[in-house]
Order: C-alpha cells, then sequence, then structure tokens
C-alpha cells in the first residue's frame, strides 16, 4: 500500500481563535472523502475476527498491559511511526 501524506494537519488551514486551534477548514472534495470513510466506519460490518478477539482473555490482557506502560511524552509522533 502507498503511503499518503493527505491526512496531514499542514495540508489544511486551521482557524484559530485566542491563539488556540478551535477549526479545520476543508474543500468540498477531501469533505467527501471524509464523509465516505466516516460513513464506512460507521457502517461497516462487524467482522469474526474482532468477536473471537473480544471473546477472548488475550484482548483483556493486552488491555492490562497496556494501561500499566507509562504514557508516551509525545504520542501523535509515535503513532505517526506506525
Amino acid at each position: 500500500m502507498a503511503e499518503t501524506t493527505f491526512w496531514i494537519r499542514e495540508r489544511f488551514p486551521v482557524l484559530y481563535e485566542s491563539g488556540e486551534a478551535k477549526a479545520v477548514l476543508v474543500d468540498i472534495t477531501s469533505f467527501a472523502q471524509m464523509e465516505l470513510i466516516m460513513d464506512s466506519l460507521v457502517n461497516r460490518e462487524e467482522e469474526p475476527e474482532d468477536a473471537i478477539l473480544a471473546a477472548s482473555a488475550v484482548l483483556q490482557r493486552l488491555v492490562a498491559q497496556a494501561r500499566q506502560e507509562p504514557p508516551s511524552p509525545d504520542w501523535e509522533r509515535d503513532l505517526d511511526e506506525l
């Protein structure tokens, strides 16, 4: 899968209020893409793998392990590196 830089903050104008970012402006084409993605997420069918993972003890162990980890000081960078 080709990596894309479409979903980066610098691509969209940000509106500020009292120096704090409050909103993002997107063009109609970008909004249509986001709307399609959101609709797909909301209306997607449950996958068998999800039910198996939820029913197993593995998910609970992963959650417990994640809660024991210290929070990342720069979680956005860490997420982008994935």
